[in-house]
């Protein structure tokens, strides 16, 4: 494989797994020119947008490499950002070979997510926290701890079952509600201070789109007007299916 090749392939990976796990358009942009033009590839042309990367190579005015890669919108992973904002650092102060380079990039891109406890665990100490910030009490925050534990099992069962995004938006916010006024229900008779409402805020909360919400808005700063339109109707459609959810099961109930 020819050198060039070899750096096209690099930044590319780069650009994709930037992309795919949350970073902003101008970040990617500039992470892929940088690393290119510190293996000595100055002419190189790079767009992307939310979802797909388009990079030239040109070498000596004849020959030009190009990859075109389509990047479906996913959940992010901010530490395989951090990972690859840090081998770009590398590349940089010229610690990498583009062989070595490639090689540590492959293996960030394989790096596995969170595991399933560590997401138990998050989902069970977010929805709890969160009930408290907005206002509920310790009781209120405990309570939320299990409808939080519960919807994380789902959306993992839903993520295996390969559901689309916006269903499974709409059944975990109708899980999440229904589960809050189970546990409200069940513990009124012990707690009647519970407030029911605070404990479907709680679990709601985790399934927020804030990341996609924040990047589109810095999307917007940078001028990537299309990339930041993108993502921020890609996060209002998630808060139209987590209202679709609740607005179901308080018309079923009530």
């Amino acid at each position: 494989m020819a050198d060039e090749e070899k750096v096209l392939d690099l930044i590319a990976l780069m650009g994709e797994h930037l992309l795919l796990n949350g970073a902003e358009i101008a970040r990617v942009q500039e992470t892929m020119t940088i690393a290119a033009k510190a293996f000595g590839k100055e002419n190189i042309d790079v767009y992307a947008v939310s979802n797909g990367i388009f990079v030239t190579m040109n070498h000596n005015r004849q020959t030009r490499h190009t990859q075109v890669k389509y990047v479906p919108l996913s959940s992010p992973n901010l530490g395989k950002v951090a990972a690859i904002n840090q081998l770009s650092r590398g590349i940089c102060e010229g610690k990498y070979t583009v062989e070595r380079a490639l090689r540590r990039m492959r293996a960030i891109a394989a790096m596995p997510g969170a595991s399933l406890g560590v997401q138990l665990a998050a989902c069970a100490v977010g929805s709890g926290s969160f009930c408290y910030l907005f206002g509920g009490s310790l009781v209120d925050s405990l309570c939320t701890v299990p409808v939080g534990v519960i919807l994380c099992l789902f959306q993992y069962m839903m993520g295996r079952a390969k559901i689309s995004k916006m269903m499974q938006t709409i059944f975990s916010s109708a899980i999440v509600t229904l589960m809050g006024m189970l546990v409200a229900l069940l513990c009124r008779p012990f707690l009647p201070q519970i407030d029911m409402d605070k404990i479907i805020i709680g679990g709601l909360i985790i399934l927020v789109p804030g990341m996609p919400f924040t990047t589109s808005i810095r999307d917007f700063f940078n001028g990537d007007y299309l990339s930041g339109t993108i993502r921020l109707i890609d996060a209002l459609l998630v808060a139209v299916c987590m209202a679709i959810g609740v607005g179901i099961v308080y018309t079923l109930v009530y």
